[in-house]
């Protein structure tokens, strides 16, 4: 789930803020950016939690429907809608997931109304509507409706997105990579009829010490980094040497120089790419006509030093 991708956003971004700081200090950035990967899982766990609690509003929601003197048999049925859905049954009852959810410092409670809104808007869906035309929906029919009801809360329910904007800072960078995780989660529920929560592995802690080793070697190597990229930016107006330009272009050449393992082509496309959401529309341009020049300038010095992976497409 803590893609490559993700970890270099928010080593740009702790970088960024580096260097707006008066008086920064290391240890307490790399604090921040520890706790940056971690909050990613957390919102995760958060987002899968949402069923377990949006499901005891329902049970409220019937209690209260029941009790009335004509109750409304339509609304009572609709109610018990993740009570028909075995990804839901295997998470709600899941002692793991329920120790994993148990350290969370957030609380959907918080919010107020915001089940209620969610419902309201939730039945009036064809997705919904659909899926309630079947007593025993069959896995098919349950997968597509959780999918369809997790992107109609991530994409299209404007206050799902602010309550976890007021939960989570970096919300809008992450929320495409938690939704990934909680559709490939439903995925291989319905897939191998058992349930995988994402956690932090090996794999994810290897990633994380790749984000702190970049932070730290734009940091230690400053000066050097920045002298590559001023005697290969003469060209160019020194209007275009935005702040944000400039982090990427150390953060690009750090992996060129003491990442083995990182071809420089794969990192100049990372990027290429990152810089078209998060500097100006012709960055990505400037980007790739520097680092492309550094990039055959310190092959040829024998400064790059790849193996393994890192020597692909170099």
């Amino acid at each position: 789930m803590l893609s490559r991708r993700n970890i270099r956003i928010k080593v740009l971004q702790q970088l960024y803020a580096f260097q707006q700081q008066d008086a920064p200090s290391v240890p307490a950035f790399l604090k921040i950016l520890d706790k940056q990967f971690n909050d990613l899982y957390k919102f995760y766990y958060f987002s899968l939690q949402f069923l377990v609690d949006f499901n005891t509003f329902l049970e409220s929601e019937r209690e209260i429907e029941v009790e009335k003197y004509f109750p409304n048999k339509t609304h009572i049925r609709n109610t018990e809608v993740l009570n028909r859905i075995d990804f839901f049954k295997s998470l709600s009852t899941d002692q793991n997931f329920e120790a994993l959810c148990g350290k969370l410092p957030y609380d959907w409670r918080r919010h107020g109304d915001l089940f209620n809104h969610i419902f309201i808007d939730m039945v009036q869906y064809d997705f919904f509507t659909d899926f309630m035309v079947f007593d025993e929906p069959n896995n098919d029919m349950q997968r597509d409706f959780l999918i369809n009801l997790y992107e109609f809360l991530f994409n299209e329910f404007e206050l799902f997105d602010h309550a976890m904007e007021t939960e989570y800072l970096y919300w809008e960078d992450d929320s495409a990579d938690v939704l990934k995780a909680v559709v490939h989660a439903i995925q291989t529920f319905y897939d191998k009829q058992k349930l995988k929560i994402e956690s932090i592995g090996e794999k994810q802690r290897e990633d994380m010490v790749f984000g702190t080793q970049l932070f730290e070697n734009c940091m230690v190597n400053k000066e050097y980094l920045d002298e590559l990229i001023m005697k290969n930016t003469s060209n160019w107006d020194s209007e275009r040497l935005t702040l944000t330009d400039v982090v990427m272009l150390r953060m690009a050449l750090s992996e060129f120089l003491y990442f083995e393992t990182i071809p420089p082509k794969v990192s100049i496309n990372e990027y290429l790419d990152i810089a078209k959401s998060y500097s100006t529309p012709k960055s990505h341009l400037f980007l790739n006509g520097v680092l492309d020049k550094i990039r055959i300038t310190l092959l040829e010095t024998g400064e790059i030093n790849k193996s393994g992976r890192g020597l692909k497409n170099e």
